[in-house]
């Protein structure tokens, strides 16, 4: 298994197949690697294909440092920099997606071609002057509330998340479910609250944005209701929308094959 070591001393894991332009493909919270298995094989035939399970996260180290998504950039700049790496499209599903603007903040385009988001908001809670808010309605009560559940029941709280993760009034099946539930398993609660607490700390409406993006929304999104992805197409210089009429959340799980299709068209 191939590991990187932090700057902190976390041993980080990674996948690194295929030749050719690289793809680094970033998970969403309590997630990891193999989120991305009806994906990275695909995209292993045209392009070099990085994962990175983030701290905490999957099969990297759990030691108590510097969990934020702004450590996990740095994070994710190392492992281009370990790799040699350069003209990288990183892809964000989720918190990987906030990931990628804390990247930008700290490292601007350094060594990249541009940027997927996955069905993510720049900000997630409800505010007078922005609708498209997790649930479309979260306010700071509901958060702290979800904080809580984090730790109270954990099982019910990763239940809650994966149930809502693909498009409206459609759960995953069983197999889908024990997958989901294993993996998301090995990220320990406090981890899982810290990140969640790292998303909600974030405000990148206004961030810099170095690099084409390619913005790939739900259109049956439980997390993100609103036209959250028309929003961002009208803010954001350079980029292209493409919605995906038969998924929620987890476009990339549940739409696989038109998802690697038009990743690998905006990567070239």
């Amino acid at each position: 298994m191939p590991f990187f070591t932090a700057e902190d001393g976390v041993p980080l894991y990674y996948t690194d197949e295929g030749e050719g332009t690289p793809i680094l493909l970033i998970h969403g919270i309590t997630m990891n690697h193999k989120f991305f298995q009806q994906n990275a094989p695909v995209f292993a035939k045209t392009h070099r294909v990085v994962t990175l399970d983030i701290r905490g996260h999957g099969y990297s180290g759990k030691q108590e440092l510097n969990w934020t998504l702004r450590q996990a950039a740095r994070d994710v700049r190392k492992l281009i920099a370990h790799l040699n790496l350069s003209d990288v499209t990183l892809v964000g599903w989720s918190m990987g997606t906030t990931l990628i603007y804390n990247y930008f903040d700290q490292f601007g385009g350094e060594q990249l071609r541009g940027a997927v988001f996955m069905d993510m908001s720049p900000y997630l809670l409800k505010v007078d002057d922005w609708e498209h808010a997790m649930f479309g309605n979260l306010d700071y009560k509901t958060a702290i509330e979800v904080t809580h559940n984090i730790f109270s029941d954990r099982i019910a709280a990763l239940e809650g998340l994966i149930a809502i993760s693909f498009k409206a009034g459609q759960p995953p099946d069983f197999a889908t479910k024990e997958l989901w539930m294993r993996e998301s398993m090995l990220t320990p609660s406090s981890a899982m609250a810290a990140f969640w607490l790292s998303m909600l700390a974030a405000d990148w409406r206004s961030g810099p944005i170095p690099v084409p993006v390619l913005l790939c929304y739900g259109s049956q999104s439980v997390f993100f209701p609103t036209p959250l992805g028309k929003a961002l197409q009208a803010s954001i210089p350079n980029s292209h929308l493409v919605m995906f009429e038969q998924s929620g959340h987890s476009l990339f799980w549940e739409e696989p094959d038109r998802f690697n299709a038009e990743v690998a068209r905006f990567v070239g």
